[in-house]
């Protein structure tokens, strides 16, 4: 991270112009390695403002890279097909089957929200959206969601799965909807009732990130348990539980990245926020990334957490963008805590962004937590 950052605010802000599927180029540290063009992303965010009826996602927190320039999200929309069940419709990014969703409840209450299912519908790519009480309930809530879809291969660092197997002792994912930059198969272990371990081959663990959506119809919900270097493999353990606390047999989807865009847009910044009870910190220097695309590259100011209150939490983003973002939160750790987006803000030169946790019960509770921030921007020099 560079302290170029604190020199945005003289610097003339763009968007890049793409297509369906953008190659990215190489970021600092890896000029000259040509295979890492060939991974391709075709990416769609939204942030579902309403819990009710049916609209288009608002333009600042909605982007789609099949737009003109990714302008204002190519119209997502998103549809509320019954109590606490949404369709969110992304235009034109369904050239080819598979990619891969995470999805993030918001507000200040204790609900949670998870992945449905996601298909193609023509060119566009629909994706369905549950959300529950903390007992279980369907119930009406505001989301944060976001798809994306890599193919090719290049150097090491992405990879995500969708674990369609709750049950099997041991399985490769479903190759439609898994990726690995190295062109690896991903495979997945069941250690015990509601207990996973996912292993990225090629990938490096320090300096990335995970995060983890559950996946079903259900109301039982997932969260990472840890990750790191087992050879030359990243494993990613994944803990499951139902709606009591218990631990459960559940599917999920989980998204890995070191120094790339994790959910697709162009810029991007994610922590590992490794301390729940310090009233101001950094979280872990290992484990956070800031990357302005463009000229500038990796940010130097450090990212800053504080614990507001019992499971509230503010971060502190330098060099992200308010407008034009997107967050994902995943909580961390071996118990049933959950954790959520309250909001997010700020301006062109820092982000903020407000999380919760909660125990089983809905009760506010203190919780690690990794989060996942997407942004928009191109800096031109």
């Amino acid at each position: 991270m560079r302290s170029k950052a604190l020199l945005l605010g003289s610097l003339v802000v763009g968007i890049m112009s793409a297509g369906c599927a953008v190659a990215y180029e190489a970021e600092e540290g890896e000029v000259g390695d040509a295979q890492q063009a060939y991974v391709s992303r075709a990416w769609a965010y939204a942030w579902a403002h309403q819990a009710t009826g049916s609209y288009t996602a608002t333009s600042s927190y909605s982007r789609n890279s099949a737009g003109d320039n990714f302008a204002e999200g190519l119209d997502n929309t998103v549809s509320q097909i019954a109590t606490g069940r949404y369709r969110v419709r992304f235009p034109d990014v369904g050239a080819a089957p598979g990619g891969h969703v995470q999805v993030t409840a918001y507000g200040g209450g204790s609900e949670r929200c998870k992945v449905n299912s996601w298909l193609r519908s023509g060119d566009d790519v629909d994706v369905y959206v549950n959300c529950f009480t903390a007992g279980g309930a369907p119930v009406d809530a505001k989301f944060s969601v976001a798809y994306v879809r890599k193919s090719g291969t290049g150097s090491s660092g992405e990879a995500y799965v969708w674990a369609n197997n709750a049950t099997a002792a041991a399985y490769t994912p479903d190759p439609m909807y898994q990726f690995n930059s190295t062109g690896a198969s991903n495979t997945i272990a069941r250690q015990g009732v509601g207990y996973y371990a996912v292993t990225l081959p090629g990938q490096t663990a320090s300096g990335g990130t995970v995060e983890v959506t559950a996946y079903g119809a259900g109301s039982d919900h997932c969260k990472v348990g840890s990750w790191g270097q087992s050879g030359n493999n990243v494993v990613a353990y994944v803990r499951c539980f139902d709606s009591a606390g218990a631990p459960s047999d559940g599917r999920f989807t989980l998204n890995f990245a070191r120094s790339r865009a994790v959910n697709g847009g162009l810029s991007y910044s994610y922590a590992w926020a490794n301390n729940a009870t310090a009233a101001s910190y950094t979280p872990h220097l290992s484990y956070q990334e800031g990357y302005i695309a463009g000229d500038l590259g990796d940010v130097e100011a450090d990212i800053t957490a504080a614990r507001t209150s019992a499971g509230r939490y503010s971060l502190s983003l330098p060099g992200m963008s308010a407008t034009g973002s997107n967050v994902q939160v995943t909580a961390y750790g071996s118990g049933p805590e959950y954790c959520k987006v309250v909001g997010w803000g700020g301006s062109e030169t820092t982000a903020n962004v407000n999380v919760a946790c909660f125990d089983e019960s809905g009760a506010p509770a203190d919780s690690r937590f990794v989060l996942v921030y997407t942004d928009d921007k191109f800096i031109v020099l």
